[in-house]
């Protein structure tokens, strides 16, 4: 049998291995250390090893998109915290349940679990995790379409931020992640009450942050693309995809199509295939509004090709019609009978009818 020094040291290098392949991108590999980890901490009752290892597997399965098994994970955290407990971790694990359950729709629930992480960051008197759970809390609000109550979260979280961080240097990193993020939920709260104007003027903002934020690293030597670049890169294409959609409301259909195709090329860069397909529709449906035709057409079918490499993809029956309707306009009759009946097989599949 191991001693414990030895099986704590195997636990400090499997903690370190696992953290090594997050920043290289290598989930699953690093899913199996953090496995390899709880399993060796439960044995030894170390307890921050278990709970560290607890919350690394769910954001993993959070990153795979395995929301149910992210979320067990994530609780079993609570359930080892005494119930009179208010520590940083269990803040920070419920924030990320109300994380987990926004990515998955279930509104109600995330809304729940943030509410307990500001509770406690609160009584923490922890400034920056009041901010974090204000920017979540404006976040779900948006969803809700509690729009108001959205604005009214995120601008006290963008006070915050901006107290904190004058300028974007190395230490203020987080802290400028968090005041873009502000501002992008303000921006698109704004849209949502029809102001549009104003919306633009906060993501532009929340793009400038994020354009310093994706160029700020050192860059000295070469090294591969870390999660945190993707991530980062992620975040800026988000707004530059709400931008679009912001001009495509005011009939700017030429400086939507601008925004749409900066933010799909970013999807590509970083293979992903879903957000580059759905920019790539909206493209096409842009196209159309200015009667380029043949080019709606080239967009559409670009976005059925990407949609199709896809293994259970939900959005591809959305967008079919699109394609339809620009057969229609071609008077391509055969076609379009073919791609409508398409369009009815998909939504019989998800046991719904084609109005």
């Amino acid at each position: 049998m191991k001693s414990i020094s030895s099986l704590q040291s195997r636990l400090k290098s499997l903690h370190q291995t696992g953290v090594q392949q997050l920043n290289e991108q290598q989930l699953i590999p690093a899913l199996n250390t953090f496995q390899q980890m709880l399993a060796i901490a439960e044995e030894t009752e170390s307890l921050e090893y278990h709970v560290e290892a607890l919350h690394q597997i769910g954001m993993i399965h959070y990153s795979l998109k395995h929301y149910s098994w992210s979320i067990n994970c994530l609780k079993q955290i609570l359930q080892l915290a005494p119930s009179d407990a208010k520590s940083l971790r269990v803040a920070t694990v419920c924030n990320d349940i109300a994380r987990v359950y926004c990515s998955a729709k279930q509104y109600s629930q995330a809304l729940r679990y943030a509410a307990q992480a500001l509770e406690v960051f609160l009584k923490l008197s922890n400034i920056n995790g009041i901010g974090i759970t204000l920017n979540y809390l404006g976040e779900i609000y948006n969803h809700l379409g509690m729009f108001e109550q959205s604005l009214q979260c995120c601008r006290k979280a963008l006070t915050i931020f901006q107290d904190t961080n004058d300028t974007i240097q190395e230490e203020n990193l987080k802290n400028s992640i968090h005041e873009a993020a502000a501002l992008h939920n303000l921006g698109l709260a704004e849209y949502h009450l029809d102001r549009p104007r104003q919306a633009l003027a906060f993501l532009n903002q929340a793009l400038s942050i994020r354009q310093k934020l994706c160029s700020s690293p050192n860059k000295k030597r070469e090294r591969k693309c870390s999660n945190t670049d993707v991530k980062a890169r992620s975040e800026m294409a988000k707004t530059l995809g709400q931008i679009g959609i912001v001009y495509f409301g005011l009939k700017e259909y030429r400086t939507a199509i601008e925004y749409y195709k900066k933010a799909a090329q970013i999807y590509q860069q970083n293979n992903q295939l879903e957000e580059q397909a759905k920019l790539l529709n909206y493209i096409g449906i842009a196209c159309y509004k200015k009667a380029d035709i043949s080019q709606a057409l080239w967009y559409h079918l670009k976005a059925l090709e990407l949609f199709e490499k896809i293994s259970n993809s939900k959005s591809k029956e959305n967008y079919l019609p699109h394609i339809l309707s620009v057969y229609q306009r071609f008077q391509l009759s055969d076609q379009g009978v073919k791609l409508y009946q398409r369009v009815q097989e998909l939504f019989e599949m998800m046991e719904t009818e084609v109005s």
